[in-house]
């Protein structure tokens, strides 16, 4: 009697430790998923493909719900706040942003953001002052703060080293030429310290910077840089330039000049693998999503957890000794 009572209790037990297993699994699955929107200036544009699937793939990993916000051109603050706002009534936990022009930007995000976790992809704010290594000159002036502390004033950032990417270009160029600058239309930290970057390379060398242009909203670029002067060398910092300007090239040479620039696009690279392009910078854009979404993971499921901000790659390709017969998936999606 008293061994079927054991018995009888065992089972029981078993059977309640069963019962709430299964309870508590159907609770777990009706817990919606976090959901994080990131906002991009032309979302659909190839530019982004890879930075998107870093996105993707870590949402998924982290059980994130992520929403790839449908978007034209962003060209001001108040087209960022009204999407910002939008989303918001979306019931968003979590913004990912690449901010929109403007020295009005950093102000408007950190209002409308407030008591929302948010990152700064692929730029920081643009700040109205000359930045020479994510520092303002005037900041510089006033004091000795480094570049690292000014960025921090800044937020958390996640995307690559544009002074690194504006001297690298510089240095593929060679010597004793003539070089034209085409820029993105944007007032950004990014086009600032790019165009630093390559000054400050271009001075020590015998090389001339003849002009530099800022692309117009709805021009054609390429009518607009054969009306420019003559140059031996054009430095596209504009992945969209870079691409219009490739196509309609000749030989490897846009009006006798040769091509370098930067881009994160399929498109980018054959440009370059067909021998149209010189020289190209292409920023590891996957990890930029990729380490975004890890990093609004661990804010919203740690309260107290303060996002940081990472430097990613860049990876350097020059005609002479890139080639196709290398995986495309290694150069576009992940570099691991």
């Amino acid at each position: 009697m008293k061994k079927n009572k054991i018995t009888f209790l065992v089972l029981e037990t078993i059977l309640l430790v069963l019962a709430l297993f299964f309870v508590l699994k159907i609770f777990d699955k009706n817990v919606p998923e976090k959901r994080v929107a990131v906002i991009l200036s032309e979302s659909g544009d190839n530019r982004w493909d890879s930075l998107i699937k870093g996105l993707k793939q870590a949402a998924d990993i982290n059980g994130l719900h992520m929403i790839i916000c449908n978007t034209d051109k962003i060209d001001s603050t108040e087209t960022e706040k009204e999407i910002i706002n939008e989303q918001k009534n979306n019931d968003i936990d979590a913004f990912i942003i690449c901010p929109a022009p403007g020295a009005d930007t950093e102000k408007m995000i950190k209002k409308q953001c407030s008591g929302i976790p948010y990152i700064l992809i692929m730029d920081e704010f643009y700040n109205g002052t000359q930045l020479i290594n994510g520092q303002s000159s005037d900041r510089a002036s006033q004091n000795k703060a480094t570049s690292e502390s000014a960025k921090k004033s800044l937020g958390a950032v996640i995307g690559p080293d544009y002074y690194k990417i504006g001297t690298t270009l510089g240095k593929q160029i060679g010597k004793k030429k003539t070089v034209g600058i085409v820029a993105d239309w944007r007032e950004s930290a990014a086009n600032r310290q790019m165009i630093k970057g390559l000054k400050d390379v271009l001075k020590d060398t015998e090389n001339e910077i003849s002009w530099c242009y800022y692309r117009q909203k709805g021009q054609d670029i390429c009518e607009s840089v054969a009306q420019k002067s003559d140059v031996d060398a054009l430095v596209v910092l504009d992945s969209k330039a870079l691409e219009e300007l490739g196509e309609k090239s000749e030989q490897g040479t846009y009006s006798k000049a040769e091509i370098y620039g930067i881009g994160s696009s399929e498109k980018a690279i054959v440009l370059l693998d067909d021998g149209v392009l010189n020289g190209l910078i292409v920023p590891d854009t996957y990890s930029v999503g990729y380490k975004s979404v890890e990093e609004i993971a661990q804010k919203l499921n740690r309260r107290f957890y303060r996002i940081k901000g990472h430097e990613t790659d860049i990876k350097i390709f020059s005609k002479p000794i890139f080639s196709l017969d290398d995986n495309m998936e290694r150069f576009m999606y992940s570099y691991e």
